[in-house]
């Protein structure tokens, strides 16, 4: 993908397809949230083979009542729901192709990964749950839910109007290269959540801020070495988010709106540090694993789409 922030923050649209792609990216954007906090809940709660085969379910399109298989089954059905919104939204974009080829280029390229995540979604069942594609999965699933927010920055009137008034405030300083940063840092970090569990390393260090492991034997070291490096990361990255904030925050009262992201994204890396010290303590509840992933999910992309608003091409919104 070679559309840049600029690019795609230049897109101009306007009248009922404005209100058509608007609406469709932000629900887009919202279902695959919950998509993947319901493939979290699948698989905390051990139904991750609940329809051992894919794409039908015991060799049907509707399962049998079992609990397992329609707990599975839901999460390929929201699946199902994000595809139809995706595709929709490519269509649009393809019919306005000419006028608006940058937007047309990220709505293909959402496709793109859509069939690429449902297609992993299928080996996944099918080699019954290895390690590497779940790994990648989530990884995926996270660049799907950031093309998506990209979508929202781009049709969303009031972050288009967020975009131009940030402007003058804004100018040729480093806070949008602060966001961008702090963005791709984020989604690194969620990458590195995805290896700790699928490594098995969860527990690997049972208390927190230290590993509170002595003697560590040879074949945990390994382990402790991701579940620290995932941790180090997160302290990264709330160092990163949090010096977004802060500017956000100095910026004064004519950017109410990124104040308002200043404030959020602030309170959202707090929840995030509770959910991963409670996995810790608590010996991985399942609420909290969920919830994790979902927060992380929520910080990456609204990371994503204040980037997109602070380094927006704002003359043309």
């Amino acid at each position: 993908m070679n559309t840049t922030y600029k690019e795609i923050s230049s897109i101009r649209v306007t009248g009922q397809s404005q209100s058509k792609w608007a609406t469709l990216a932000l629900t887009g954007l919202v279902s695959t949230i919950l998509l993947i906090g319901v493939g979290s809940f699948v698989r905390v709660s051990g139904n991750g083979l609940g329809c051992p085969d894919w794409p039908l379910c015991y060799g049907r399109a509707v399962p049998p009542l079992q609990l397992g298989a329609w707990i599975e089954f839901s999460h390929r059905l929201l699946g199902g729901i994000v595809g139809l919104q995706i595709f929709v939204l490519a269509w649009l974009a393809w019919r306005g192709r000419h006028q608006q080829p940058r937007l047309w280029g990220l709505a293909a390229a959402a496709v793109g990964v859509f069939f690429l995540q449902a297609s992993l979604g299928g080996i996944h069942v099918l080699a019954e749950l290895p390690y590497w594609s779940g790994f990648i999965h989530t990884a995926v699933a996270m660049a799907l839910a950031g093309l998506l927010a990209a979508l929202v920055a781009a049709t969303q009137p009031g972050l288009r109007r967020l975009s131009a008034q940030v402007a003058p405030l804004v100018g040729g300083g480093r806070l949008p290269l602060y966001a961008a940063l702090a963005a791709g840092l984020t989604y690194l970090l969620l990458v590195s959540g995805s290896l700790v569990t699928r490594s098995g390393a969860s527990l690997a260090c049972p208390a927190f801020p230290q590993c509170g492991v002595a003697g560590v034997p040879p074949h945990l070291e390994g382990l402790i070495t991701i579940q620290m490096a995932h941790r180090l990361l997160a302290f990264v990255v709330a160092v990163a988010i949090g010096l977004v904030a802060w500017r956000l925050l100095r910026l004064g009262r004519a950017a109410a709106g990124l104040r308002g992201f200043g404030y959020g994204l602030a309170a959202l890396v707090v929840v995030q540090f509770s959910l991963g010290i409670s996995n810790v303590l608590l010996a991985l509840p399942m609420w909290s694993r969920v919830l994790h992933l979902m927060t992380g999910g929520t910080i990456w992309v609204l990371m994503v789409i204040l980037a997109m608003c602070l380094r927006g091409r704002r003359d043309t919104l």
